[in-house]
């Protein structure tokens, strides 16, 4: 039986049976944790990530004026989604641009990696005994630095593996159609890339959704790479539905976040156009909210563990 508030545990409850929730209370356990500790969580990925956008601005305003507000967007925290951002950009980007925002890119990994290991070390640890501490989640997190980058590199490519040959080939098709006569061949090609880009998108999510408790994984068991790939498949059997109806919820969750964030910086659109009100409203989401997502990956860890226990339980 669970406590009032949906969180810790009751000394006569079993300890696998607390945690193990429906794709709604995935959602509700989320937010109350990440309401409980907001300031720490704040403090954790909302300040540490605010620091590594406005030093990607900082330094691409020194260069370029207020350009910045665009070329910021390229940076990214992986290199596979940065390599994609220069291959879609509108117009062919300059090679210093493309050089200070791969450079950028690669602190961003690190920086990245050290909150996501602290964020979701700090939930597990509220989430399990109400025992979480700053200073230790982000001295653990430095510890498994290396690990967490990789383990979020290889993640990046994972997903995003599937999807490069349609959007490559829709990407060849579309410089190769003259605008005035477009050929059926190139059309076709087109057609031709979005099917397989569609099929791709499929693979996609079902990785993501089968791969999505690894990084808890590697700071729950201190497991390596591989072993944290193999623990989250492990973990995921037979919860792609669970798994994935809990994502859209926290989606619509996050989607509503945004709006209000939006809507209250509003002002900023009309002061000094759409670029910066676009970078304010990110920065602003991410200060207050992006440490959701992270907690999300705690309680949905502990959740699919006390699953994966029953069952083994069960099946002796």
């Amino acid at each position: 039986m669970e406590n009032d508030e949906g969180l810790g545990l009751e000394p006569s409850a079993p300890a696998e049976h607390d945690f193990t929730v429906s794709a709604l209370d995935l959602v509700m356990r989320t937010l109350k944790v990440w309401v409980r500790k907001l300031p720490s969580y704040i403090l954790i990925v909302g300040l540490l990530g605010a620091v590594f956008s406005l030093l990607g601005l900082a330094v691409f305003y020194a260069l370029y004026g207020v350009t910045a507000f665009e070329l910021v967007n390229y940076v990214s925290t992986d290199i596979i989604n940065a390599l994609l951002g220069f291959t879609l950009a509108d117009s062919p980007l300059a090679i210093e641009i493309i050089l200070i925002a791969i450079v950028l890119t690669v602190v961003g990994m690190a920086a990245n990696a050290v909150i996501a290991g602290a964020g979701i070390k700090f939930a597990l640890d509220d989430y399990g005994s109400h025992q979480a501490d700053v200073g230790t989640s982000l001295s653990f997190a430095f510890s498994r630095l290396s690990t967490m980058i990789v383990a979020q590199f290889l993640l990046a490519l994972i997903i995003m593996g599937p999807l490069a040959p349609g959007m490559f080939l829709i990407l060849g098709s579309f410089a190769s159609i003259d605008p005035l006569n477009p050929s059926m061949e190139a059309l076709s090609a087109m057609m031709t890339g979005l099917g397989i880009l569609v099929l791709g998108a499929i693979v996609a999510l079902f990785f993501a959704i089968r791969l999505a408790p690894t990084i808890a994984v590697v700071v729950a068991e201190d497991l390596s790479v591989v072993d944290s790939l193999k623990r989250a498949w492990q973990l995921t059997a037979g919860n792609f539905l669970h798994i994935f109806g809990g994502q859209i919820l926290l989606g619509i969750a996050m989607l509503i976040f945004t709006m209000v964030v939006e809507v209250l910086l509003s002002p900023l659109e009309t002061a000094y156009g759409s670029v910066v009100y676009l970078y304010f409203t990110a920065l602003v989401t991410m200060l207050f909210f992006g440490a959701i997502s992270y907690v999300f990956a705690a309680v949905l860890y502990k959740d699919l563990e006390s699953r994966s226990r029953v069952d083994s339980q069960e099946y002796w």
